[in-house]
């Protein structure tokens, strides 16, 4: 009995503390991707920015408000384009500071 607990106490401790070199090595970070990820971002800018000026062209969207849309995407791009430059590359993260909600609690559907 004691030595089923002794294996599993150093499994658990090696799993624990050797995940840190597997997950937590970045360093080797390839800048022709990171270049790679830039264009890739904007082109979904691009794309984002076009899909608004259609849903205002036919109606579905008011233009104060494809405005407002439109201004949160670029300053979230900036903030990409920000990170990137400064090797931070967890930028896809939620962080949910700014909201009443956290990550248990995500916010529902108004339909439900």
């Amino acid at each position: 009995m004691l030595k089923k607990f002794t294996i599993s106490l150093l499994t658990i401790a090696f799993l624990t503390f050797g995940s840190g070199a597997a997950f937590g090595a970045t360093t080797d970070v390839d800048p022709g991707k990171v270049a790679e990820l830039k264009g890739l971002y904007q082109q979904m800018v691009e794309l984002k920015m076009e899909m608004i000026d259609k849903q205002v062209e036919a109606g579905i969207l008011e233009e104060t408000k494809a405005e407002k849309i439109k201004e949160g995407i670029k300053e979230r791009q900036k903030k990409i384009e920000d990170d990137l430059e400064n090797g931070k590359l967890d930028f896809g993260k939620k962080r949910y500071k700014n909201s009443s909600h956290t990550p248990e609690e995500e916010p529902k559907d108004k339909d439900e």
